[in-house]
């Protein structure tokens, strides 16, 4: 570039950067750069640019880009001459950094030398004896040239750690795709460049010729290590922070003898000690990465291990260093390194038995670890709960704890197992903005940690039953002696939210948790010692007396009364017949309490907590009658006369549980008369199913909204002068809503025998362990569900159509208005909602006090029936046979939950995303895993293809326009438009999760050589749906959608199954083969080329990818022509023969590699302002430093359980289902 274009590039640069240009100035000066990064001749532009404004980092960093373009786009084009010189203008302008250059202008300039690296370094090690031209060109002089830059100046020398950092990022960390083709080549020599040539020479073969690429035979390692110790001893925190960053990132990969020569771990110690947080910092993620990196010889993990025991007194020193005084606040430099410090510390109990010659070392780490357990942040103390637990389940470590910390331990769990979130001002809230997002956020986390309290407190009742039980009366006279507990035995209602209800419940937790260690204590003591049986008699004392002093306790509190309740039925799996009259009396009396002045019917928190009481013990009676039938047996005909006399006193549910109580007595006793009994408790309540106002409720949309009471509704409306303009929200309801609203309540509960079927078959079904017992209870329910299960599924249809606004046009207007009201699902999700979980409260508060609470009642309702229906029906499927024989349930149970509108494709709205994941959740996956291997060859081939192909409607409908969101025109939007698309879209994800989660249930992730194996559910339903041609396409056309969609979890997953088919289905039907072709690698050399969106997917889809090449390809010549035209004219058969001659798939991906970049740049992905690995600089930099992180926190967590990629509490199994226990 001549001068004068220089100055033009400086003054396009100038426009674009000057605040007082015009918007049309800057297009052109941009238009004018663009056209210049384009010229053949720009790379060296650039050079020249950079070079002659040393001190214009604006202009500088232009150039460079010109150079960074250059070699993104040509080098591939570019002849051996012109890349020296390139790679030659690269390291001059390396060789002439300055100080004053910014950190973003050196990480540039180490950039373009790493790329060149991985594109030549070595490339003459691939064949036999170079000649001087092909060294020339793999850059053999690399490291000499390292070593120059090295000893320049300080700038150089900063700039060469740089360059050193990036280069192993690229190598060993990252997936980076130039590195993968040459991977062969260059991680040996990485591993050359930092070691000795001796232990280079002990471990690897190799030719002289890879000597030639080294020129420091000691390896840089040692360099930076005694750089890193000099610069320590001088308090160069600059430097020093600088040699960690490169050193951090070859730990984890060079021979353990370098990190064992060096002393690497004294180096960290210092570190620790220095006043340096980012060193610090940098010290501890180093630690913990040798501490969890493999190593060449045990020897050298023992000289790490003991190395770091015997450190103990200084890492004491160092947390006791980093300690700050709370009531200044938290101090943000140290609090981030003392989390760190303590998750490092936490990982090394599994190293205590290792350690040789203790000398006081473990007592010195457990007490450091339970210093750590005291800290005032739970996230800091949490992270050593972990630790505790499994120390306690290692019998090999209670000595230990017994001996150091297990009374400290007990002490602190015990004064730790509270409501954090309830308790104003709790030190540990001045942590909670630092360590949560969201309040919910800190919610959700101290539920855990309580849970791990709960846990600890459990093992060691467990292990150290005799002290802990005295422990626990001192506890518990002490407390029950104080002001609080006095005001807990003399109070009927307590604020629930502070003391002293709080710290009861803490207490009856406590509690529980010393009766599950009791339960415990029974499956770990070995019961062949001799004296198992005395302790265990001993135990069962302890407990009669315990249960007995409860009992006698005065407590009429509702919340702590259902929380006693709880805990006298865990008595109960210990002491049996022992105290089962005396509980069995009070939890009967309890349920039946008397509360003056409470009504039930209202909706207040007082009424609730009573209703709650009852329901409590309505589900442990039923719990006692599952665990001793035959103990219960012997006074059933006292349990009917008592629950005959107090009927008349309870609620519908109330009845239903007590109901059920006494059908599990008869079911799972050897009672005679079984069916008599069963008959008179279960024949009134399902007789209301074929009931005359049942069935026409049922008929139609009509008499079904009659029957919800929307026509009565609808009148108290018009009598109030409401259209449907007016907003329900300002209206407040009067006396005579009030009182319909009441009486509405009480027809609701019994509305639909939706409650009582689902309760009478699910305790009928607990603990069915015999055939005989199992066909029993067929032979009592067929006759009972088969006349029945028409009605089910009618009122199923009929809750679905309520939702579909095309079921309301011949209403009157206003009744449509409140039909749509009652329609819209109001709930609140962390993240998603714009509004805080209390303020969505609030307004659900103020609602009830008006006359939306009609509409929201109505919909919940409806909702809660609809949800009890599918329970009902997942329900019976459990009874086999009865349920799968009938040959039209598949048509009748998807004919109720999608409704196509007729003669199209189109499923009616009557089910939301948030409903369909439940219908998958409670119904669906039940059905199919309960589906019987008799019945299955029947049901399944009528029930998949139409489950599979509404599945694929459904999601592909509602993902559009999440895949599709590409339209940058759309106008603004509100705050709740953008607040429903987002809590859509969560909720699109969450179904879409549970869509996985059933294929995999049926399928599994099982591949050829894995370890796990298939169970047998997985292995009928692989027969049937790979048999059966109509199954079969509907699944792999659901599944290659799913692999499409925009969520790379669940594309994830949906890879890993549709790989774990292909050895059953591949090669065996044209048609199948013909899919595969055309639609499966489309969408696989879709999303494989996408930008970036799918990297977790990458590998295990093109795996699937190259295995359908390599089969399709060798039978199908249309496989091969599609692929020439999908790939824009690639080499099909070149690429086809290349991967046959190669054994090694890892030099089979290297091919596939160059296959997708072709289809990338093909395709357009690779423009002038987007690379195959981000778009502009900076979007490259913040995804490069977003992967690192990602890589970072693994090579610091290998010691932790790895997490289910699908674990999500939205999405779990039996949500629903246990949401439902207790109401």
């Amino acid at each position: 570039m001549d001068t004068a274009g220089a100055t033009q590039v400086l003054a396009a640069l100038e426009v674009i950067y000057s605040p007082s240009s015009t918007n049309n100035d800057r297009l052109k000066s941009q238009t004018f750069l663009d056209r210049v990064r384009l010229q053949e001749e720009s790379p060296f532009w650039g050079y020249e640019i950079v070079l002659n404004n040393s001190t214009n980092f604006i202009v500088k960093h232009f150039g460079l880009g010109l150079i960074t373009h250059a070699m993104k786009h040509s080098w591939k084009d570019y002849n051996a001459e012109k890349r020296i010189t390139l790679r030659k203008c690269i390291m001059e302008l390396n060789y002439r950094v300055i100080d004053e250059d910014p950190r973003y202008i050196k990480e540039k300039l180490a950039y373009l030398w790493v790329e060149v690296a991985k594109r030549t370094w070595g490339e003459a090690l691939k064949g036999g004896d170079p000649t001087e031209e092909l060294l020339v060109e793999s850059w053999v002089d690399m490291d000499s040239n390292l070593t120059e830059l090295w000893g320049i100046s300080q700038a150089s020398r900063e700039l060469a750690l740089i360059i050193f950092r990036i280069l192993f990022e690229d190598v060993f960390l990252l997936d980076d795709m130039i590195v993968l083709k040459r991977m062969t080549i260059i991680q040996p020599l990485c591993v050359m460049l930092v070691c000795p040539m001796d232990v280079f020479a002990a471990k690897y073969k190799f030719t002289e010729k890879w000597t030639l690429f080294k020129a420091n035979q000691e390896g840089w390692f040692s360099v930076w290590i005694n750089e890193l110790n000099v610069a320590l001893t001088e308090g160069n925190s600059t430097y020093v922070i600088r040699l960690l960053e490169t050193l951090k990132t070859c730990l984890n990969w060079p021979l353990s003898e370098v990190i064992i020569k060096n002393d690497v771990l004294s180096t960290l110690l210092q570190c620790f000690l220095s006043s340096i947080p980012k060193a610090q910092s940098m010290a501890l993620d180093s630690m913990h990465i040798l501490l969890t990196r493999p190593y060449n010889n045990d020897e050298h993990y023992q000289l790490v291990i003991n190395k770091v025991f015997d450190s103990m007194d200084i890492l004491d020193k160092v947390y006791g260093d980093l300690q700050f005084n709370m009531e200044d606040g938290v101090d943000e430099s140290k609090y981030p390194i003392i989390k760190k410090f303590v998750d490092m510390v936490s990982c090394l109990y599994v190293c205590v038995f290792k350690v040789d010659n203790d000398n006081g070392q473990i007592e010195k780490y457990m007490k450091l670890v339970l210093r750590a357990t005291f800290h005032p942040s739970l996230i800091v103390s949490g992270l050593t709960l972990d630790l505790w637990c499994s120390c306690l389940r290692n019998d090999d470590f209670i000595p230990l704890l017994d001996r150091y910390v297990l009374r400290d331990l007990l002490q602190f769990a015990a004064d730790a197992l509270i409501y954090y979130e309830q308790i104003e001002d709790h030190v540990s809230k001045k942590f909670m903005d630092i360590d949560f997002q969201s309040k919910t956020d800190y919610q959700s986390f101290c539920s855990s940690y309580r849970k791990k309290i709960r846990d600890i407190i459990r093992l060691i009742s467990c292990v150290r039953l005799d002290y802990t039980y005295d422990w626990l009366n001192d506890r518990l006279n002490t407390y029950f002696a104080s002001p609080y507990g006095q005001e807990i035995l003399s109070s009927t209602f307590l604020n629930t939210k502070v003391e002293p209800y709080l710290s009861a419940l803490s207490q009856f937790m406590i509690i529980e948790c010393f009766i599950n260690g009791c339960i415990r204590w029974k499956i770990w003591y070995p019961s062949t010692e001799n004296d198992y049986d005395t302790k265990l008699e001993d135990i069962l004392q302890k407990l009669e007396i315990l249960s007995n002093q409860l009992i006698a306790l005065n407590i009429r509190e509702p919340s702590l009364l259902k929380k006693l309740v709880q805990n006298f039925a865990l008595f109960l799996t210990m002491l049996k017949d022992n105290v089962l009259f005396m509980l069995l009396e009070k939890i009967i009396t309890t349920a039946t309490l008397d509360y003056p002045g409470i009504d039930l019917d209202e909706l207040n928190e007082k009424s609730e907590a009573v209703r709650e009481l009852r329901y409590a013990c309505g589900i442990e009676l039923n719990r006692m009658a599952l665990l001793m039938p035959e103990s219960l047996k012997a006074i059933y005909p006292d349990l009917e006369s008592v629950v005959a006399r107090i009927m008349p006193n309870l609620s519908y549910h109330e009845k239903i549980s007590f109901e059920s109580f006494l059908l599990t007595i008869i079911l799972k006793s050897s009672l005679e008369g079984k069916e008599e009994r069963f008959s008179a408790i279960v024949d009134p309540e399902l007789m209301a199913w074929s009931d005359k106002g049942t069935v026409v409720g049922l008929s139609d949309i009509p008499w079904f909204m009659e029957r919800l009471g929307v026509v009565q509704i609808a009148e108290y409306f018009q009598k109030r002068g409401i259209n449907e303009n007016s907003n329900l929200l300002d209206i407040p309801i009067d006396e005579e809503g009030k009182k319909l609203k009441n009486d509405l309540s009480k027809r609701w509960q019994t509305l639909f025998p939706v409650r009582a079927t689902r309760m009478f078959i699910h305790y009928s079904m607990q603990s069915v362990k015999k055939d005989e017992e199992f066909k029993m209870l067929q032979d009592l329910w067929r006759p009972r569900i088969v006349p029945i299960l028409p009605y089910i599924m009618r009122l199923l249809y009929q809750l679905t159509a309520y939702h579909d606004p095309d079921s309301w046009v011949d209403l009157p207007v206003v009744v449509q208005s409140f039909v749509k009201y009652s329609t819209v699902e109001r709930f609140w999700e962390a993240g998603a909602s714009n509004k805080s979980k209390d303020e969505f409260i609030d307004e659900h508060m103020k609602a009830m006090q008006t006359l939306r609470d009609f509409a929201d009642s109505v919909g919940h309702i409806v909702r809660y029936t609809r949800e009890y229906t599918l329970l009902v029906i997942s329900a019976i499927s459990s009874l086999g046979s009865v349920f799968f024989e009938i040959d039209e349930v598949p048509d009748m149970l998807l004919d109720s939950i999608a409704i196509y509108k007729p003669g199209t494709s189109i499923i009616s709205p009557g089910v939301s995303t948030h409903g369909w994941k439940h219908v998958l959740n409670v119904a669906i996956r039940p059905i199919l895993k309960n589906c019987p291997e008799s019945c299955s060859a029947k049901f399944m081939p009528a029930f998949l293809p139409k489950l599979f192909k509404t599945l694929d409607i459904l999601l592909c409908e509602k993902w559009s326009g999440i895949m599709n969101d590409n339209d940058s025109s759309a106008g603004p939007r509100d705050d709740d438009e953008v607040t429903e698309e987002i809590l859509e879209e969560n909720l699109l994800r969450q179904l879409t999760t549970v869509v996985v989660l059933m294929l995999l249930d049926c399928i599994g992730q099982v591949g050829p050589n894995s370890k796990q194996k298939l169970n047998t559910h997985q292995v009928k339903m692989r027969k049937i749906i790979f048999t059966d041609m109509n199954t079969l396409a509907s699944f792999l056309k659901l599944l290659n959608h799913l692999i499409s969609f925009k969520d790379s979890k669940c594309s994830f997953n949906a890879m890993l199954i549709m790989k774990s088919c292909l050895a059953d289905v591949l090669i065996k039907d044209e048609s199948v083969d013909q899919f595969f072709s055309f639609e499966v690698m489309k969408t696989l050399l879709h999303t494989l080329v996408s930008q970036n969106t799918y990297r977790d997917s990458f590998y295990e889809g093109m795996y699937i990818f190259t295995v359908l090449f390599l089969t399709l390809c060798r039978e199908y010549t249309s496989t091969r022509e599609y692929l020439f035209e999908l790939s824009h004219g690639y080499d099909i058969d070149s690429l086809y023969d290349n991967l046959r001659k190669v054994e090694n798939y890892k030099n089979q991906r290297a091919l596939m590699i160059d296959f997708f970049d072709h289809v990338k740049r093909a395709n357009g992905s690779v423009d002038d302002t987007e690379d195959s690995h981000g778009a502009v600089e900076r979007k490259r930099q913040e995804k490069r430093e977003a992967n690192l992180r990602r890589v970072n926190e693994k090579l610091i967590q290998k010691h932790k359980d790895p997490s289910d990629l699908l674990d999500d509490p939205a999405t779990e199994n039996g949500a629903f289902a246990n949401l439902f226990e207790s109401a």
